[in-house]
Order: C-alpha cells, then structure tokens, then sequence
C-alpha cells in the first residue's frame, strides 16, 4: 500500500500560535492557567493541555484569578471585557486572520452596514464576529436560511473564515441576485482554501483517503465531505488505533490529509500505522530508532570518526562503551522524565511505557556494560564513564532542566563531544589537532541535537524551555543550524595545516548538512522516520568520510 499526504494538512497558523500562547502562559507564569471553551476542536490534543494543568474555564466550577487564553476563533467583545472585570489576565490567541474579519464586521457595523456572515451559525467564530456588529448582523448558513433572510439595502457580506469557497460564492451570489447593492468581502482563509484544494487533487490521484482529525471539528469535516463529492471513499481517524487497516488493505494508493486542528504528531502516527502495516521491515526500523539502538550506534561512530584523527584508532572496548554510555544517558533520562517525553513524542512514551522494565534493566545494564569495557581500556576511561553517569543520571529530575533555556540540547551536545573526544585522545596530540577536532566534533554533536530538537518542534507537541529549539523558535534554529554548518566548514579547512589535502575529505559532511537544514526546513508532513534517520545519518556519514579520507 502506497500513503500519499496532502500537500496542506495540519495545524494553521491561528491555531499553532493558540497553542504555544498557552504552553508558554502555562510554563512561564507560574499562574493557573484556563482556557476559554476548548482551544482547539481536537480531544488529543486538548488532553495534552489538560496533562500541563491547562483547563477549559467553562467546566472549572470556581476559578479566581490566573490567565486565560482566547482560542483562535476568538470571542465577542463584551465577553472579553467580562473576563477583565474579573480579574483574569487574558491573552488574546485570536487568530489574526479571524482578527481581521471582526475589524471588517466592526469597520461596516459603524458605517451603517447590515453585516452577512456566512457560516455555521453555532460555530465559535460565528458567534465571535456577530458580537462585533452590534446585534445587527445576520448569519446564513445554507440556502434554507436565504428564505428567512430580511430585505437587505445597505449591506456587506463576509464569511467564516474556514467556509468553503464554493458555497460561500453559491450563498453569496443568490444573496447579491435578491437584494442588490451588497458588497462582497471573501474573508476565507488562504489555508482553507490550499487545504480544501489539495484534498481534491489528493482524491483524484488516490483511491481511498483518510482525513485525521476531531469529530467535533467542523473543517475537518468538510475535508471528508470534499472526498466523498469526488467520489472517493473517506474515513475520519482520531487516531492511528481507528485505522480500519482490513478495509484499507483492499486499496493500492490511499491519501492522508487532516483538519486545522489536527497537531503533526497525530497525522505523523496515522502515516506511520499505514506505513508499517504489512512491512514489517519499517516497524523494525522504528522500534531501533526510537528504542536508542541508532542514536547509541551514532555515538560510537562520532567516537571512531574522531579517534582516527587524533589516535591510531577506534578500540574495541571503547566502542562498546560509548555505546553503553550512550543508551544508558539517554534512555534512563527518557524513562525518568516520560511524562515531558509524553508531550511531545507520544507515541515513542506509549513504546517506553509498554516496555518500562525491559528497558530498566537493559539501561543499568548498559551501564554496567561501560563501566566493564572502560575498566579494560584503562582506570582514566573508567574514572570518566563514572563521572559522565553520575552527572547525566539524575539531570531529568533536577534543577539542572530549569538552569538556562536550552539547557537540554546544549547539555546532550557537551555530552557526546566530552565521550567523543576524551575517548579519542591518544597522546601525545598536538594542540591544534585537538583544538580543530574539538570544534569539529562538537560542531556535529549541537547539529545533531538542534536537528532533533526542530524534528519534536515541528510534531506539535509541548517541548519545554530547556530545548534551545522551543527556546530560539524555528527561524532561529533554521538560522544556527545554518551557522553551525560554517564553523564545521571553517574548522574543516582550517584542518588542512595540521593534515594537509586529506582533511578536504570531510567537506562532504557539511554538504550533507546543507541538504538536511534544506529538507527540514519544508517540514514534510508524515516523513519523521526517514527525516530522524537522515539526521543520525550525519554521525555515520562523519565516520564514514574518516575512514575514507585517513586510510
């Protein structure tokens, strides 16, 4: 079975920017933090929020005080002026696009307008834009409404931003040939429209499609409906659990879109259940990506890579033991803080849930394991594997995770280069060699990390200040992946006093680098498992170029 995704689907912008408002309000204020009416048409993610202390305002019997945060459809004024008057602190997350359509309704109101909207008239939006006219606006939903519809002079017509657009210019054009003189505001969201599009091309180039998200959503709906007036076979998942895969099996080629509030993470899932089944090659290399299996190997390739450069060569029990090291530090600390990891990878939490004492053992067995192949290396090993363990052990449920923002990403890239490089060293070693490798190598281990860290930003999930991707934003990390890529460039070239022409051996790496911040930067939907691999991928294309050009 080939999985096709649209070319629009996901969270928009006004929902995203809803989000964020309320995990950073819920992060940083150290308030309770509320929600008024569901955030977001969508039960998982709204059970995200609740799991951070975020409720809806509305179910809370007696709230005093805190902050509350406007969903994107955005509410009538008055009812925003009351939760002033309360003593809440609100932050408007109205999405700007939504924003501009009450201006509208306002604006014409004023000038004596009669506004139209078109639109579901029990939709929060609706309702929202109504508040701006002054209770002279009229809401038509469907034709029926037209027969009700009052004799209309001076008026404008404006439409629910997630409306489809061609029902708004059917409505809109019958209201114009009854009553003329009106104007016409198409206020339709570009994304709706994209996003309506490219479920069409999907359905003509697909034989089933299945649409991800909330039943109560009223775009995700229309995304289905659209499929089936193509004639097209459609489902509405919540999740990858509803999948009817016996149904689905019966298809070559089915279509994957998803409503405005439907977070990545979910429509990543639903891709990867459609993906895996019946291949169970891709479920195999799920579970070594996401059990550490890949992320360990990566460590004790970035330790072999530099050890040819600055040693006589990666050692066996050295090897083993960066690997150990590697999977205790980082899954323990996964194990310890599975709630976070819950929040923003959700399904590699369920994995470590579902295996918690298998990995328990196997992580303290690791351990052991590196402490027994760094006792053979030498007592200088074994005295660093202990320190490392001792320091990344308890990091997860100490104050370390609040100490600076970014704290996390930086701490995993220190890290791996100390691993790397004090595992490395063979001395004597020039101190140039080990200043260039010392730049080079944890050039890569910050690459490595920021790239995963942008990876779970881009799932929509909550990730908390001490990733230094939440913490720059995606611009700015696009940004310092960027710059990273020019210090590994720089530190390559300046290589060449110490190594001559063989240290051009490794500006491959950093074209590679180039082609990943170029992919990611897209933020493909439905393509975290080949996008994770290729992020891991530079470690191993590191060593590989290493072995090349010092052989």
């Amino acid at each position: 079975m080939k999985v096709q995704i649209a070319r629009k689907a996901g969270f928009c912008m006004g929902v995203r920017r809803a989000m964020r408002l309320a995990l950073k309000a819920a992060e940083t204020s150290g308030k309770p933090v509320y929600t008024y009416g569901p955030l977001i048409h969508n039960p998982q993610a709204l059970e995200l929020l609740e799991k951070l202390g975020i409720r809806d305002l509305k179910k809370v019997a007696r709230a005093e005080g805190g902050i509350v945060i406007i969903r994107a459809h955005g509410i009538p004024p008055e009812e925003k002026e009351e939760l002033l008057h309360s003593g809440f602190e609100v932050v408007d997350g109205t999405c700007p696009r939504v924003a501009k359509v009450q201006a509208l309704a306002r604006k014409y109101t004023q000038d004596g307008y009669q506004v139209v909207i078109i639109g579901d008239k029990d939709h929060a939006e609706v309702k929202g834009i109504l508040g701006y006219t002054s209770g002279k606006g009229i809401v038509v939903s469907n034709f029926q409404d037209l027969e009700s519809l009052p004799p209309l002079k001076k008026y404008v017509i404006l439409s629910q931003t997630t409306q489809d657009e061609e029902i708004f210019e059917l409505l809109s054009q019958e209201i114009l040939s009854k009553y003329s003189g009106g104007r016409v505001i198409n206020t339709i969201c570009h994304a709706t429209h994209v996003r309506q599009e490219s479920i069409r091309e999907l359905a003509r180039e697909c034989e089933a499609i299945v649409v991800v998200g909330g039943r109560g959503s009223a775009n995700t709906n229309r995304l289905v409906q659209i499929a089936r007036e193509e004639n097209r076979t459609a489902y509405l998942v919540e999740t990858p659990e509803e999948l009817p895969l016996e149904e689905l099996s019966k298809f070559q080629k089915i279509g994957v879109s998803a409503g405005a509030s439907t977070p990545n993470w979910l429509i990543n899932g639903v891709v990867e259940k459609l993906a895996a089944a019946g291949n169970p090659l891709r479920k195999l290399l799920w579970i070594l990506l996401n059990s550490h299996l890949i992320l360990a190997g990566g460590l004790s390739a970035l330790y072999a890579g530099t050890s040819l450069w600055l040693g006589s060569g990666p050692k066996v029990p050295l090897l083993l033991a960066a690997f150990f090291l590697a999977f205790f530090a980082h899954t323990w600390n996964s194990l310890v803080a599975i709630g976070p990891l819950s929040l923003c990878n959700p399904y590699k939490a369920r994995l470590f849930k579902e295996h918690e004492r298998l990995l328990v053992i196997l992580t303290l067995l690791s351990l052991a394991g590196a402490l027994i192949c760094t006792f053979r290396a030498g007592p200088g090993y074994l005295i660093l594997t202990a320190i490392l363990g001792g320091l990344c052990a308890p990091y997860s449920i100490s104050p370390l995770r609040r100490m600076f923002l970014g704290n996390r990403t930086i701490f995993i890239a220190l890290f791996w280069t100390t691993v790397a490089l004090l595992f490395a060293l063979n001395f004597p070693v020039p101190i140039q060699n080990l200043l260039i490798f010392g730049v080079l190598t944890l050039t890569l281990s910050a690459f490595r990390a920021l790239y995963i860290d942008l990876m779970d930003l881009f799932e929509d999930g909550f990730l908390g200040q001490e990733s230094l991707a939440a913490s720059l934003g995606e611009k700015r990390a696009i940004y310092t992946l960027g710059f990273l890529i020019l210090i590994g460039a720089t530190s390559t070239l300046g290589a060449i006093k110490a190594y001559g022409l063989k240290a051009l051996g490794l500006l491959p790496l950093w074209l590679y680098g180039i082609f990943l911040v170029f992919v990611l930067r897209k933020k493909p939907l439905g393509q975290r498992l080949k996008l994770e691999y290729l992020g891991e991928g530079l470690i191993y294309w590191y060593l590989i170029l290493s072995l090349l050009a010092t052989k």
